[in-house]
């Protein structure tokens, strides 16, 4: 099993996978920081701290945003092959706010 499929299967498990846009971001920022380390422009330093900034911030949110859900899956009544199933899932929010980042598919 290659290294990146072993990180990705534990960051699944016990944390967030991050998505491919957020990974190649994150590529181009090491990109502009050895570039900016090779010229010693400041403005090169400047656009890699921002997009780090944001990459922290795209980390931080989502799982603050969505910390305090709680989510319940209902009895599955037995099936047979070739019935539908229906799965159920009940979820509360405690706190008095909205949860924005919810999306449900």
């Amino acid at each position: 099993m290659s290294i990146i499929k072993q990180t990705t299967e534990w960051l699944e498990t016990n944390w967030v996978n991050p998505a491919y846009g957020g990974l190649l971001l994150a590529g181009i920022a090491i990109c502009f920081f050895g570039a900016a380390t090779n010229t010693m422009a400041g403005w090169l330093y400047v656009i890699s701290a921002i997009i780090f900034a944001l990459l922290v911030i795209a980390v931080i949110l989502p799982v603050r945003s969505l910390n305090h859900l709680s989510v319940r899956r209902r009895p599955i009544s037995p099936v047979s092959v070739g019935d539908q199933l229906t799965i159920e899932l009940e979820i509360e929010n405690p706190t008095l706010g909205p949860q924005s980042l919810l999306q449900i598919q």
